[in-house]
């Protein structure tokens, strides 16, 4: 397609990862002509085989990959094609063998040269274009990791005092790969709780909860989800959760607080509501812009 921005999306099948990815190609629609072709990775070796052998989705101008193990593949198909190579996450390879790595802030990488600081995760999260509904309410659980423990208790005792204090809402809690089904069975038992298990969610789902959702409970642990819920303008708070290490997670979470962009659960017992932010955390757009503005022959055929 001759005037249009020719782009390789580097999926290693991890929803998580190729959230980010799909966040910057789709914002990067929004701003170019384009045409995107996902090339499936699995593992470093057999993806570099994959890229290598990817003759039919055209040479692409820009590589763009999140994950390991997309790391090897994307700097070989970046030569190959004499293309960009953009990373989404501080890199297990030299950042100097990438074009671009754009990096959370958290994970304490100095800004400037090759590297792009995100507020955050990117992820795919837009403003909704409908009034939210007051009367429905999303949490979103993590689980135990080496960063955060677990207290199924504390959990439980905060959801209780946020359904107290707001009787007649509907709240609906959601849980991640990490969540003890322990937990979510305590949980089904409370009153105007409906417990939706990560199994049976799709990609979609999360989405669509965002953009309805009056009110957004994230425990701390789960970064990625309260990036996003940020990211879609919801009013949202932070759940507390049992600190093992403070490292780039709770570095993660306390930005979000600093910027005034989610409320903690200690100060919403403080008599604090969460509320909307003064803008939407739009960090994949913001990013892409400034992708473009870095590299002024990808300008094909603007469109905004």
């Amino acid at each position: 397609m001759p005037g249009v921005l020719r782009v390789w999306r580097l999926c290693d099948g991890r929803r998580g990862h190729e959230n980010q990815s799909l966040g910057l190609v789709e914002a990067l629609a929004e701003l170019v002509a384009m045409d995107c072709a996902d090339i499936p990775v699995r593992g470093a070796v057999r993806g570099t085989g994959t890229v290598l052998r990817a003759a039919d989705a055209g040479a692409p101008h820009l590589v763009v990959g999140a994950g390991h193990a997309t790391h090897l593949p994307l700097i070989v198909a970046a030569r190959r094609h004499r293309a960009r190579s953009v990373v989404l996450m501080n890199p297990s390879l030299p950042r100097v063998l990438f074009d671009l790595c754009i990096v959370p802030a958290h994970d304490g990488v100095a800004e400037g040269g090759n590297v792009l600081l995100s507020l955050g995760a990117l992820n795919r999260i837009r403003p909704p274009a409908a009034p939210r509904d007051p009367s429905a309410a999303l949490v979103l659980l993590g689980g135990p990791s080496r960063h955060h423990g677990w207290d199924p208790d504390a959990i439980e005792a905060q959801l209780r005092a946020l359904a107290g204090a707001a009787p007649g809402r509907r709240w609906t809690v959601a849980g991640s790969p990490r969540t003890p089904a322990a937990t979510l069975q305590r949980i089904a038992s409370l009153a105007d709780v409906q417990v939706v298990p990560f199994a049976t969610t799709t990609p979609r789902w999360l989405p669509a909860q965002l953009a309805r959702a009056g009110v957004v409970w994230v425990s701390e642990d789960s970064v990625s989800m309260a990036y996003e819920a940020v990211s879609s303008g919801a009013p949202t708070g932070l759940l507390e959760v049992p600190t093992r290490r403070r490292g780039r997670v709770h570095a993660a979470a306390r930005a979000l607080l600093d910027a005034g962009l989610a409320t903690a659960m200690a100060d919403w017992r403080a008599g604090r509501e969460p509320s909307a932010p003064p803008a939407p955390l739009q960090e994949a757009r913001r990013c892409a812009r400034a992708l473009l503005a870095h590299w002024p022959e990808l300008h094909f055929s603007t469109l905004a």
